[in-house]
Order: C-alpha cells, then structure tokens, then sequence
C-alpha cells in the first residue's frame, strides 16, 4: 500500500519505499525472474512452478496492496497535498533523508561511495535544470519512451516518475487517458513501462552483484539530491506565507514513522 501511495505522489519514489521497508532485493529478483524460462514454463502449464519462480504470493500481495492504497487513498492523499502543502512536503522530505541514514543506505565513506555521490550528484543537476513541458499532441513512440523511461521511479530510489512525466511533457496526457481510460494510449504507454521495468532491473541486479556499494552510493545520493524536487514545483505565494509549525509537524511526523518502521524491521 506504501508503494502504491508514492506513485501517485510528485517527488517521491516507489523503489525509495521499497529500501525503506526491506523488501528491494526481494521485488529486483522476482521482477528479474520474468525471462524466458518463464515463458517456458507457462507454454508447458507448469503453472506451479511458474508461479514459484516468480515469487507469486509476494508479486500478488504487493500489488493488491498497490491497487487497494491507489484506489482508496489516492483521493485523501491529493486532498493532504492541496490543503496541507507544506505539512505535506517536510514530512516526505523528512521520510527520505532519515531513511538515507538507515542500513542498507547507511553511507560507509570510501572512495566508492564518493563515485556514487557523483554520479547522482550530476543525475538530479540535470533534473533540476531540465525545464518541464506540455505537450499537446503526443506520438505513440514517444508515449512507449514515456512508459519505459518513467517506470524506472518503481526500481530506482529517489526518482519519482510523476516528476520525469512532468519534464518530458506527457503528465497531462497520461493522466487524462487515465480518467478518460483511453484504452489505445493507456496500452501504449503500459507497455512501454513493462519493457523498462525488464530492462532496467536487469542492470540493476547486475550492479548489484558486481558493485553493490556502488549502486547503494548512488541510491543515497538520489535521495538526498532529490528531496528538493519535492518543493521545485511549490508556488511562490506558498513560500510568503510559509508557516513554522506546519513545517516542524511534518518532520516530526516524518521522523516519527521511520522510527516506527526500523522498530518493525528488528522486531
């Protein structure tokens, strides 16, 4: 349910809140496991072993519980995020950069982990110096790229995929053929986003195995770097009359809940 409520928040990732659970190298490997011996396995109905090497019982409970948080809450989370803007905003903010300082993003300072602050450092420059767009009339190329380029937020900690919609203009489009449920656009932009969930997991399990603190460096700076994405799209007139306790409540709360959180992972 977590992660279906950060997909539909602008700034904060799926794959960020699946570091913060303990369930990311569980969700790379069962999404990974979608190759050809599982076609093999569905074309000779060995449906149980299948389901087996897909782990089924987690990919299905994870998104019933994606769905169920989608549909239900996505309305009370809009409405947080209208009324309570800054509230809002500091308590994601707080959520991502407590959760940095947690195991397995804890930072190990080494010359690695330098590289990775790097590498992210330059990823969200260009994120912040890109400038967002609407397009108005979208190719279905670009839709599929859209999907492909988007659904790495689900993998990738600290990218929020409303954010990378936003830069390449197709936000508006997606969402509309979402309330219109425009079968021929929704189509094209889902499989786009199944090729670059393929894809970029498979990089990031291989990363993972050759260089994994590496690849955590680069998760923490991602998150760190891009918690200013959170407030980028805040309106001037939020910022004159910006108020303290609001403010301070949402990093408590922030605070609050990740503690909560490692509690449940050691117990």
């Amino acid at each position: 349910m977590a992660l279906g409520i950060a997909e539909v928040i602008p700034g904060i990732s799926g794959g960020t809140l699946a570091l913060i659970l303990g369930i990311y190298e569980r969700l790379i490997n069962a999404i990974h496991s979608f190759d050809l011996s599982l076609l093999r396995s569905l074309k000779e109905r060995r449906m149980s072993l299948a389901w087996k090497q897909v782990d089924g019982n987690f990919i299905f409970i994870l998104l019933a519980g994606m769905l169920i948080s989608i549909f239900s809450l996505s309305s009370i989370i809009l409405f947080i995020m209208k009324e309570y803007p800054i509230a809002f905003k500091s308590f994601l903010s707080a959520l991502l950069i407590f959760s940095a300082f947690l195991e397995p993003l804890k930072p190990k300072i080494s010359k690695t982990f330098l590289l990775g602050i790097v590498i992210s450092f330059i990823i969200c420059s260009l994120l912040y110096f890109l400038p967002e767009s609407e397009m108005t009339e979208i190719d279905n190329w670009y839709l599929f790229f859209s999907g492909f380029l988007a659904i790495t937020a689900l993998v990738v900690p600290g990218i929020s995929g409303s954010f990378i919609l936003l830069l390449m203009g197709s936000y508006s489009s997606i969402l509309t053929a979402v309330r219109d449920f425009d079968i021929s656009i929704l189509i094209t932009f889902i499989f786009g986003a199944a090729l670059g969930l393929l894809t970029i997991v498979r990089l990031i399990k291989l990363f993972y195995e050759k260089k994994k603190d590496l690849l955590m460096a680069i998760f923490f700076g991602l998150i760190v770097f891009c918690v200013p994405l959170i407030w980028i799209n805040e309106s001037v007139d939020i910022f004159s009359s910006f108020e303290v306790t609001p403010f301070l409540f949402g990093i408590f709360l922030g605070g609050l809940l990740i503690f909560l959180l490692q509690k449940v992972r050691e117990s």
